[in-house]
């Protein structure tokens, strides 16, 4: 990271930060509120809360709130850990939770298991938010605990503000980096100052308040891994607490993790050259984009939750009506697990699966004939395919 790479908009200051190695140059942002223009971002601000409007409106048709945040919260925890390099797939995160590692590549298993930290994570922060809670440096602390315990970046101190200097950029070099975050010494009081900012009444729309301190945490970077990870958490209970959702239902992982290198571009940008309405329009855009997505997968599994319905509602047993629906809040099962569901004996369990095994509402996964594992296929393609092949 070069001096010469900040101009006189950069919303900051160029700070000597020491290592091991000696002296080197970091960049240590001013507080927030900048000042920004948003003229340009009226017609984007408009737009996106129209979708989230519509998004919201989505409830009363849902009924049952699990349909959409099971699935989109694990959607959320698979793409932001791929924007980290993390392989693992939505299966794998389904397998894993029931128990079926044996289903997960060995190569993926490790992965899989990062996927799943950043799934409690999220879980332990929404549920302080529901609580009523303030988002504070200890709650941040014990997510990226649970983010980061016995996963690759487990020796970079989980649940503990950095003590040292960190730097971004695909180099083991501080000197060539591509950004050096703040000094360590100066982690607690912009990290508490931020969170002030966050907690605080403010007339800033909600959505430009949220893409403001998004970038200021990325930029502090107060955590020696997982901040990236950690930074896109924030986003998610910000959303929650502001209210802009009943639920939640709204992610933007999936958006950044599209779009890898114009997201840390933005970011950067900002801290280079003051670039705060560019990256505002790029986060509103991925609000709406996200929020129609969401509306759209929304739709289609209640269309298909009612064609299922009209399906299976004339059968003489109550129980496969019942599975069906359930499927919809967990599409991943084995036999016991639907006993457990419906409180009937293995073998009707079993009977049943083997029905929508046959009417092809379900696909066996293992190939075997014991301890059987089904995915429920229609769901899990609208969960995990891309929104233009739906």
């Amino acid at each position: 990271m070069e001096r010469d790479d900040f101009d006189e908009a950069a919303p900051g200051e160029i700070v000597p930060t020491t290592t091991s190695k000696g002296t080197y140059s970091a960049f240590q942002p001013d507080p927030l509120p900048p000042s920004i223009s948003t003229e340009e971002l009226i017609t984007p601000l408009a737009e996106a809360t129209q979708a989230l409007g519509r998004l919201h409106g989505i409830g009363p048709r849902v009924g049952s709130r699990e349909i959409l945040i099971e699935p989109f919260i694990r959607k959320e925890a698979l793409e932001s850990s791929q924007i980290e390099g993390t392989h693992a797939t939505l299966s794998d995160i389904y397998a894993y939770e029931a128990g079926q590692e044996a289903l997960i590549d060995e190569d993926r298993q490790q992965g899989t298991q990062e996927v799943v930290n950043y799934l409690h994570a999220l879980t332990h922060g929404l549920d302080a938010i529901t609580a009523g809670d303030p988002i504070t440096v200890e709650l941040l602390c014990e997510m990226h605990d649970r983010l980061l315990s016995g996963v690759r970046g487990d020796e970079a101190d989980p649940g503990e503000l950095r003590t040292t200097q960190n730097f971004i950029g695909s180099t083991p070099y501080i000197q060539d980096a591509r950004y050096v975050p703040p000094p360590p010494n100066e982690i607690p009081d912009l990290l508490e100052d931020l969170l002030e900012y966050a907690n605080q009444e403010t007339n800033l729309h909600p959505l430009l308040r949220i893409g403001l301190i998004h970038y200021q945490f990325e930029t502090i970077h107060p955590f020696l891994d997982g901040n990236g990870r950690l930074g896109r958490l924030l986003i998610s209970l910000l959303l929650q607490r502001d209210g802009l959702l009943p639920e939640p239902y709204l992610y933007l992982s999936s958006y950044f993790n599209a779009r890898r290198s114009d997201y840390v571009d933005h970011l950067l940008s900002v801290s280079q050259h003051g670039e705060w309405e560019e990256w505002l329009l790029f986060f509103l855009r991925g609000v709406q984009s996200q929020a129609d997505e969401a509306h759209q997968r929304a739709n289609l599994l209640v269309d298909l939750r009612e064609d299922y319905q009209q399906r299976y509602q004339s059968e003489r047993s109550e129980n496969i009506l019942e599975l069906v629906m359930r499927l919809f809040e967990d599409p991943y099962l084995d036999v016991n697990t639907a006993a457990d569901w419906l409180d009937v004996e293995y073998s009707t369990a079993n009977r049943l699966i083997g029905q929508l095994e046959d009417d092809g509402i379900l696909e066996e996964l293992t190939g075997k004939d014991r301890n059987r594992f089904y995915r429920t296929t229609e769901v899990f393609q609208i969960i995990n395919k891309p929104i233009d092949q739906l």
